[in-house]
């Protein structure tokens, strides 16, 4: 079959969600100063808050995989995105360590099937010699999200504090999630 230039479309889509799936793990980042001092955190259990998220991403990664070849890539990853939005917007509802923990646990497990579902679609509705250049179009949204909006998070913080910083970012990715399943 003749590749058509929707799958330009389909990959603005899935850069635009990597880039929000990097800012949802970023605003714990910009939020802490704020968030250690009103919760009084010290440094130890912040790492391990900040950790929990890398335990649950790593050892989801392969269930995440197989729901994506049970559910598809479609809804696999409006529920993985509508469910990362969430636990990020959870963020802003704690105010224990044991509840941050569980936040980052859970935003660990709901992005996991984000890197297969961007691989199957790459693999779905890109040639096999466009391929390696989608992926690096994709892979830029992660950095374009850092570099962009961490001046922007940082305005949040400032401003509202760091609370609304979560319910944003996370609103924005339940309304993206609508998006990608429409």
């Amino acid at each position: 079959m003749k590749p058509t230039h929707a799958r330009f479309g389909v990959l603005a889509l899935i850069t635009l969600a990597t880039m929000l799936n990097y800012v949802d793990r970023s605003v714990m980042g910009v939020a802490q100063p704020r968030l250690v001092a009103e919760l009084a955190i010290g440094p130890e259990v912040m790492g391990l808050i900040f950790s929990a998220f890398s335990w649950t991403y790593a050892l989801a990664q392969i269930p995440g995989g197989l729901v994506l070849d049970k559910l598809g890539a479609r809804l696999t990853y409006a529920l993985s995105l509508g469910l990362w939005s969430l636990a990020t917007m959870l963020h802003g509802l704690m105010s224990s360590v044991a509840g941050l923990f569980s936040a980052r646990l859970a935003l660990g497990v709901a992005e996991a099937p984000c890197f297969p579902a961007n691989s199957r679609i790459l693999s779905t509705w890109f040639p096999q010699s466009e391929r390696a250049r989608a992926n690096g179009v994709y892979s830029v949204g992660q950095y374009v999200g850092l570099g962009f909006m961490i001046p922007l998070l940082t305005y949040i913080v400032a401003t509202p504090g760091w609370r609304p910083l979560f319910f944003i970012f996370g609103g924005v990715g339940v309304v993206y999630a609508f998006a990608w399943l429409a």
